[in-house]
C-alpha cells in the first residue's frame, strides 16, 4: 500500500469517525445547547471536507467537467464554527459577534463563483488551465478568512479574561490554549500547501493537501473530543456549585468537627479557629490551598500552622484538607440527586485539581473508588 493509499484511508477513516461523534454527543445529551451545536457542527464539516477530498481522490464523481471540479468549501467553515462554540461556552454571545453570517456569505460566494468559472470552462469561454488557478485563489482567501478567525479566537482567549470572570472559576481554559499553539502549526502546513500549489511546478493538490488534513483531521477531532468533555463538566459544576454552596454552614460545621477535639486547652482553641475558618470560609473548596497560602492568610507560621493541623487533626494538611473533600464529595454520592453528575465534576467541585488526585485521595480514605462508594451505597444505604 502506497504513501498516498494510506493518507487516503486515514481521511475516510476520520471521517467515518467524526460522523460518529456527531450521533454520539446528540445521544449523549437531552437537551442539545448551542455549544454542543457548533461544536456537533465543527467536527461534521471536517468530516464531509474529508470525506469529499476522498470521493474525489478515488476518482467517485461524475465524469462530467462540472461536476468533477466542483468542490464544496466546507473548510470555511470549521474554523469559524469552533469560534461560535467559544462564545456561547464562555457565555459571551452578548459582546462579542460569532462571524456566523459573514462566514455563511464567503460560503456561499465560493460556492456560487466556482460554479460561475466552472460553467465558463464548461461552454469553452474559459480554458480548463484557469481551474487550478482559480482554485488557488480560492484557497488563499480562505486561508486569509480563517486567519482572521484565528486572531479573533487568539485575543479573546489570551487578552480577553475580563468578559468571562465566571467560567475562569470552573475552567481555566488551559485545552484551548493547547489548541491555539498547536493551531498555528496547522496555518503553516496550509501556508505551505497555497505556496506549492501557486509556485510550484511538482508538487500540486490533492499531495501538498495531505500533511494539513491529516495533521488538522486530528488536532480538531481531539478538541472536538475535549469541548465536549469540558463542556459537560462544566454545566455539571455549575450546578453543583450551587447545590453545594447553599448547605447551611452550621450543618458545614457540625459535620466537620475535628477528629481530636480536646476543649479547655489554648491549642486546641487555636485549632478551633483554624479549622472554622477553612470550613465556615469554604476555603477547602480551593484546589491551589496550600500551608503557606493558609498561613498568610491566617498571620501565623507555616511551622506553627502545620504543627496545630497535626497534632489535632491527627493528619498531616494535605490530608486535612482532602479529607474535607472527601466529606462533601461522600454527601453528593450518597445523594441520588447527584447520579447523572460525571465523577470529575464531583470531584473538580469539592476542591480536587483532577480527577486522579480525586480517586486517590478519596480511596485513601474510604478504601473505595467514588464509583465503587456510589453503587455500593445505592445498594445498601
Amino acid at each position: 500500500m502506497g504513501v498516498s493509499a494510506i493518507l487516503n484511508l486515514l481521511l475516510i477513516i476520520g471521517s467515518v469517525h467524526g460522523f460518529i461523534f456527531n450521533v454520539g454527543t446528540f445521544l449523549a445529551r437531552k437537551r442539545i445547547e448551542k455549544p454542543i451545536v457548533f461544536l456537533n457542527l465543527l467536527v461534521f464539516f471536517l468530516s464531509l471536507n474529508n470525506l469529499q477530498s476522498w470521493l474525489i481522490s478515488k476518482g467517485l464523481v461524475f465524469d462530467v467537467l462540472f461536476f468533477k471540479h466542483l468542490v464544496v468549501p466546507w473548510y470555511v467553515l470549521i474554523l469559524p464554527m469552533f469560534y461560535a462554540f467559544l462564545i456561547f461556552y464562555l457565555g459571551i454571545e452578548k459582546k462579542k459577534v460569532p462571524y456566523l453570517k459573514l462566514t455563511l456569505v464567503i460560503f456561499v460566494l465560493e460556492l456560487l463563483v466556482r460554479s460561475a468559472v466552472l460553467t465558463l470552462v464548461a461552454e469553452g469561454v474559459l480554458k480548463e488551465s484557469m481551474i487550478p488557478m482559480y482554485n488557488a485563489i480560492e484557497d488563499a482567501v480562505t486561508l486569509l478568512y480563517s486567519l482572521f478567525i484565528f486572531k479573533k479566537a487568539i485575543q479573546l482567549i489570551f487578552r480577553s479574561p475580563e468578559l468571562y470572570p465566571a467560567i475562569l472559576t470552573f475552567d481555566d481554559l488551559q485545552w484551548v490554549k493547547r489548541f491555539m499553539k498547536w493551531g498555528a502549526l496547522i496555518f503553516l502546513l496550509w501556508s505551505i500547501a497555497v505556496l506549492l500549489n501557486i509556485f510550484s511546478d511538482t508538487i500540486k493538490a490533492p499531495y501538498s493537501y495531505y500533511p494539513l488534513r491529516i495533521a488538522s483531521s486530528v488536532l480538531i477531532y481531539w478538541i472536538g473530543y475535549q469541548a465536549f468533555f469540558r463542556y459537560v463538566v462544566l454545566k455539571d459544576r455549575i450546578v453543583l456549585r450551587k447545590e453545594i454552596r447553599d448547605i447551611e454552614k452550621e450543618e458545614r460545621t457540625a459535620t466537620k468537627e475535628p477528629l481530636t477535639a480536646q476543649k479547655g486547652n489554648r491549642q486546641a482553641a487555636e485549632y478551633e479557629k483554624i479549622h472554622s475558618y477553612v470550613v465556615n470560609r469554604q476555603r477547602y473548596f480551593d484546589p491551589g490551598l496550600s500551608l503557606d497560602k493558609l498561613s498568610d492568610e491566617l498571620a501565623i507560621s507555616t511551622s506553627k500552622l502545620s504543627a496545630l493541623i497535626n497534632q489535632f487533626s491527627a493528619c498531616n494538611f494535605s490530608d486535612y484538607v482532602n479529607g474535607l473533600r472527601v466529606q462533601d464529595a461522600k454527601k453528593l454520592l450518597e445523594n441520588p440527586d447527584f447520579e447523572k453528575y460525571t465523577m470529575v465534576s464531583i470531584g473538580l467541585e469539592c476542591g480536587f485539581n483532577s480527577k486522579s488526585t480525586f480517586y486517590a485521595a478519596f480511596k485513601k480514605f474510604t478504601g473505595k473508588t467514588p464509583t465503587e462508594y456510589q453503587k455500593e451505597y445505592a445498594q445498601h444505604p
